[in-house]
């Protein structure tokens, strides 16, 4: 490979033919969005909104899929490794979000699953049953959820299954030497293996501590990267020790890749790091110009704002800042406005918007 293979590339590129698959935040996903080769780090506090994220992620790619489908266009194949959450009450989250995003009635999940006295009423659950057919067309055609928490050899034993059933592994010679290839037998599927979250990764009689085992899963990560051009992207937590902590700078809670828990390798073997930041949490203000205090709805204590930091990127910029708006009770996050483009009315007019919900909504 030399300059010829790299300008093809850079030819394609001006004809628009390198897509990525959106990941539904068009500021974030200028460099964020999902692309093959590339193995991305999303990280937070506990309840800043991780899993939030992948949600958002996994509901607007496959959303964009089947409302905007085009000859030639990337297909996402998630692969989910929902170690966390069980497949139903994930379910049942997107289920929450996709009735509201496009209906507008808010069920939240205790309410939908019976855990409060005020019971689903016989319209939201027509509302529910509306949606059966394009949840199951998600399931079918662009998620597996494995769940529960697993080994770093079971994952992947399921991903060199998976890989095994939808292309081929072959040898090619290059200067005498020979290197393993694999070969997809459809080109426009992007792979996307997801940990949520890899600290959660079971260990072993030879993997007997956690470390061990995260290095194991993220050298494993790195393959699938590398040889099967996967889009991976691992979850994880910061370590617990850091609430603890007073580390302000510039007035703003600064999250480092150092904080991610258990161990550094997977920050060292990402090509993209972002950071899912709470800064209500913290008593902080925010650098994005926003004032997190504005999002806080007083009456029950829900907190509509986050902000996303990229803190590594090989290929293009970090340490940029994204305000976002977050509805936690469906688990779906909406970009926000850069501050500076905004007058001090249409920042009220974004405010009153996003707490009464009304900014979440398909337009």
């Amino acid at each position: 490979m030399g300059f010829d293979e790299l300008n093809k590339m850079i030819e394609d590129g001006m004809e628009g033919k390198n897509q990525s698959i959106p990941i539904g935040l068009p500021r974030l996903g200028k460099y964020a969005n999902i692309r093959k080769d590339i193995l991305t780090l999303i990280f937070s506090t506990t309840g800043a909104g991780k899993s939030a994220m992948i949600d958002t992620i996994i509901m607007s790619a496959c959303n964009d899929y089947m409302k905007h489908p085009y000859e030639g266009k990337l297909k996402p194949d998630f692969q989910l490794f929902s170690m966390e959450r069980s497949k139903l009450m994930r379910l049942a989250k997107w289920l929450s979000y996709i009735v509201f995003v496009n209906e507008g009635v808010e069920i939240q999940l205790p309410k939908m699953l019976g855990w409060w006295d005020e019971k689903l009423t016989k319209e939201e659950h027509l509302l529910i049953k509306k949606y059966e057919d394009y949840l199951n067309q998600i399931l079918n055609d662009f998620v597996t959820i494995h769940e529960g928490a697993k080994t770093p050899n079971e994952i992947y034993r399921i991903m060199k299954d998976h890989f095994e059933e939808n292309g081929e592994y072959g040898e090619e010679t290059i200067k005498g030497k020979k290197h393993r290839l694999y070969l997809q037998n459809n080109p426009l599927t992007v792979v996307i293996p997801i940990w949520d979250h890899g600290n959660l990764t079971k260990t072993t009689k030879d993997l007997s501590n956690k470390k061990q085992t995260i290095d194991k899963l993220v050298e494993y990560a790195q393959g699938f990267r590398d040889l099967e051009k996967a889009a991976p992207i691992w979850v994880s937590q910061v370590n617990r020790a850091i609430t603890g902590l007073t580390r302000a700078k510039d007035g703003e809670y600064e999250l480092t890749l150092d904080d991610v828990k258990e161990s550094s390798d997977i920050g060292d073997a990402c090509d993209l790091a972002i950071s899912i930041f709470n800064p209500l949490k913290f008593g902080q203000s925010s650098k994005t110009g926003y004032n997190p205090n504005d999002f806080l709805d007083t009456s029950n204590g829900a907190n509509y704002f986050r902000s996303a930091q990229i803190l590594k990127s090989s290929y293009g910029a970090d340490d940029l800042r994204i305000p976002l708006a977050f509805n936690g009770f469906c688990g779906q996050f909406k970009e926000l406005e850069k501050r500076k483009d905004l007058s001090d009315e249409q920042y009220r007019e974004r405010v009153r918007s996003v707490l009464s919900k009304e900014f979440f909504l398909n337009n």
